[in-house]
């Protein structure tokens, strides 16, 4: 499985040391009076507003052991999230284009990876050829990311397994701050949005979703029965089900039991089922691209042992993941 290859060919030891800070550039917001139409409905939401301060502290503070996997359960899961990506991206180019093709369905893509945190998935997909933009909030934690991708380039030369993607890192950085940069700057859109594990650490998850869908591509054909049309960019959201089931797993097994997270790393009131992500969604011109899929540990309880994750279309009670495009 290219997913599995590819994630653990740089998950060595890491000690991260100090890495150099990362700034990024300030931009002013456009008068009024000289903004295109697209540029005046963004602009109703107010810059920064989905990003929780105190989530960014929390973050912050996991920054260096984020490649620790008895730490970071998101290493066991990365697998599984890039299996699905590349399963939905390979089905969605085989409808437009049905030739067969033996390269990764990411090699020559625009993704960018909303809450990049110390870069598992970023680095994933650049391994496969995608080209990415990764930010994230927390300018330490994308220091680390940033760190790690340096010394796995340095200590590693270009095997068959890499693809010549590249990533440009941008700590500091909301994914509003990103849509109005490139409004401003007339930007070309993405391929592919991730937000994997992000929407349940947000203040407002219209504002996060409304910024990520004006940075999708649209798609050039408005029927489905044109070959020579493409269907757009899909955007990738997984997070975690508000189920008793889930609180169960989420908090009192991995927070409080096996001390997998700190505790407050989760509030039950923020996770959300497919069906609300859907309402949110069509409320930003999104529709579902294809059926959610469940991301479930196996085979012992993760609480005793290393959590082992498979996809699981049938059981969504607590992890799952989709895929969502614009809906013209």
């Amino acid at each position: 499985d290219d997913s599995h290859t590819v994630v653990n060919s740089h998950l060595n030891a890491y000690s991260p040391t100090t890495p150099k800070r990362i700034y990024s550039k300030c931009v002013s917001p456009t008068p009024s009076s000289r903004k295109t139409p697209q540029q005046r409905m963004f602009s109703t939401t107010n810059t920064n507003t989905s990003v929780s301060k105190e989530e960014v502290s929390k973050f912050s503070a996991l920054a260096s052991n984020w490649y620790d996997s008895t730490s970071n359960p998101l290493i066991g899961m990365n697998p599984v999230r890039l299996s699905y990506i590349q399963q939905i991206l390979r089905q969605q180019q085989q409808q437009q284009h049905p030739s067969p093709s033996s390269s990764s369905p990411l090699k020559g893509l625009r993704v960018l990876d909303v809450g990049c945190g110390g870069g598992l998935l970023s680095i994933s997909l650049a391994k496969l050829g995608a080209h990415v933009v990764a930010i994230d909030p927390s300018v330490e934690i994308v220091n680390v990311a940033h760190e790690y991708y340096t010394r796995t380039q340095r200590h590693s030369s270009l095997s068959s397994e890499d693809d010549s993607g590249s990533i440009d890192f941008r700590g500091g950085v909301s994914v509003e701050d990103l849509a109005q940069e490139y409004l401003e700057k007339k930007e070309a859109l993405f391929d592919v949005v991730c937000i994997l594990e992000v929407i349940e650490h947000t203040n407002d998850p219209h504002s996060l979703l409304s910024a990520a869908s004006s940075l999708l591509k649209p798609p050039t054909s408005s029927s489905s029965n044109d070959a020579d049309g493409e269907s757009g960019g899909t955007l990738f959201l997984s997070t975690i089900n508000q189920t008793l089931k889930s609180y169960a797993f989420a908090i009192l097994g991995a927070e409080y039991i096996a001390q997998k997270l700190p505790v407050g790393t989760h509030s039950y009131s923020l996770f959300r089922s497919p069906s609300q992500v859907l309402e949110l969604m069509k409320g930003v011109g999104l529709k579902e691209r294809s059926e959610v899929c469940g991301m479930v540990v196996e085979p012992s309880p993760f609480i005793l042992r290393d959590m082992n994750w498979k996809l699981d279309r049938k059981d969504v009670d607590v992890n799952w993941i989709g895929a969502y495009c614009r809906s013209t």
